[in-house]
């Protein structure tokens, strides 16, 4: 049992709801907390995520995208793929148990970090102990917490300018650890973006005035910043998205230049690597065991041949992206078109799914970073001139462009001008290009930006082992399926909650 579980179980009376699904009974073994360092504990054992939870935080929902394809496995790789599949076709009930395979993760596991953030911000206050560790301690909990909503409001509701977000649903807000006779209901998206803020505010402040010594894998005002902006790209607020990336990248403007990284595959660094931390803000770990990608063999589900086409325009024109260049990352080397396949076997997979540069078996394989943050501003940029039509804003998200460009190419780079854009129009899709690139597998970006982008049509192919044949699926124009289902065992405990209807 996790030290932190001990820790926490004195307050295991204050857990029990009859609703609450995701708030579970403990042992009555009692250990109650009493100092800082106690309730630090439980922060880093139940309010951060576990590494087990990583890829559900960083690319969990790249498979409901266009970033992933389906391919032909042999026998050991085939129930992986049977167990997701419903999940690539975007059925209705994926995750439930009369898919073949249940998982309540989506929903179930950032609730109880909510439960673990709650606990800290409650109880905190009353620990003793150094008051400056204490105070950045609650200012993690409150932004962990933002975090975690602004995950679960982008997976089960409609993204913030879709519609009326004061009349969409969201999810249920669960603000304290104590007992409730509540039946939840959902949050409007707007009441729980509003929530959002307020903990990204509050946390951003009280680290900020209390600062400690700078860790990976715990949050800092700089990276608290950096979350706030992710969050006012997801509300279309461009102005503070200017705002809060220049906070950001006044403290910290770096960028690794990938380009002096490519000594030695094996060797060289990369964006999240933890001893050359300069892009990394907050640097979250994954299982690499527990990744879509597997060694040796094809892949169940592997980086699809639209996203490979992204990086493959640039390559036609002798340009190497180091961001998807294979032969840099000991996969496949993509030149003029034509797939190498490395020795070691057929998988089609990319660095992007564990780092920016280069394959790791370090522990830090995503997070929030400075890269994000000149993207970001970017597209603020492109947006701010897309209404105003003031060329000063064209200019200032080029000048974010080949900032950006400059630290991933290392042959054939050349600087974007006014001149190669006939429109604001296609100035913002090369960016969001840009974007894609930048951003793929990590953070649930592509997701994420398919809803805030106008919910495009998607087509999977879903391919028969044994024939090779595949059948199409097709996600439509905003379709209804952009939302996640809540799973039928959470509705079955709380029957308050609403289902999103199909």
């Amino acid at each position: 049992m996790k030290i932190s579980t001990l820790l926490i179980l004195g307050f295991v009376s204050l857990f029990l709801s009859g609703c609450d699904g995701f708030l579970e009974e403990k042992s009555q073994d009692e250990v109650r907390p009493s100092t800082v360092t106690d309730m630090e504990k439980i922060l880093l054992g139940d309010a951060y995520f576990s590494k087990a939870d990583g890829l559900l935080f960083n690319y969990g929902t790249d498979i409901f995208s266009d970033d992933m394809m389906n391919n032909a496995v042999i026998d050991s790789k085939d129930q992986r793929k049977k167990d997701l599949a419903p999940r690539f076709r975007w059925e209705r009930d994926m995750f439930d148990e009369s898919c073949g395979y249940e998982d309540l993760s989506f929903w179930k596991v950032p609730y109880e970090r909510i439960k673990g953030c709650n606990l800290v911000i409650e109880y905190m206050p009353n620990m003793q102990g150094d008051e400056r560790k204490r105070e950045h301690i609650i200012g993690e909990a409150h932004v962990l917490r933002g975090y975690y909503y602004m995950f679960l409001v982008n997976c089960f509701g409609w993204a913030y300018n879709y519609g009326d977000p004061v009349e969409n649903l969201g999810v249920p807000l669960k603000l304290i650890s104590g007992v409730t006779e509540e039946l939840f209901t959902r949050n409007t998206v707007a009441e729980v973006y509003e929530q959002i803020e307020k903990d990204l505010l509050k946390g951003i402040q009280l680290m900020e005035e209390n600062t400690m010594e700078f860790y990976f894998n715990r949050l800092n005002a700089a990276a608290g910043y950096a979350l706030l902006t992710r969050m006012y790209v997801y509300m279309g607020d461009w102005d503070n998205v200017v705002r809060y990336a220049n906070k950001v990248l006044k403290m910290r403007p770096e960028l690794l230049n990938l380009s002096k990284q490519q000594v030695n595959p094996w060797s060289s660094f990369s964006v999240y690597v933890d001893v050359c931390p300069t892009e990394i803000l907050w640097g979250m770990s994954w299982d690499a065991e527990n990744s879509y990608n597997t060694w040796g063999d094809v892949a169940p589900y592997t980086p699809s041949n639209d996203l490979i086409a992204v990086f493959q325009q640039d390559v036609d024109r002798g340009v190497v992206d180091i961001r998807g260049d294979w032969k840099n990352n000991l996969n496949a080397y993509l030149k003029g078109g034509n797939m190498k396949v490395w020795p070691s076997g057929g998988m089609r997979s990319m660095c992007t799914w564990v780092d920016k540069g280069r394959m790791s078996s370090l522990a830090y394989n995503g997070g929030i970073r400075t890269g994000e943050m000149y993207i970001s501003r970017a597209e603020a940029y492109c947006q701010k001139y897309l209404k105003s039509g003031n060329t000063s804003d064209a200019e200032k998200a080029l000048e974010d462009l080949n900032t950006l460009r400059y630290n991933r190419f290392y042959e054939g780079y050349v600087e974007k001008k006014m001149s190669d854009f006939a429109s604001a129009e296609e100035l913002l899709s090369f960016c969001w290009r840009e974007r894609r690139r930048e951003l793929c597998g990590e953070g649930n970006h592509r997701w994420f930006d398919l809803k805030r982008q106008g919910m495009p049509e998607i087509k999977h192919v879903f391919v028969d082992n044994t024939t090779g044949e595949g059948t199409t699926y097709t996600l439509m124009k905003e379709d209804k399926r952009y939302l996640l289902p809540i799973p039928r065992k959470e509705i079955d405990r709380c029957p308050t909650l609403k289902q999103n209807q199909y």
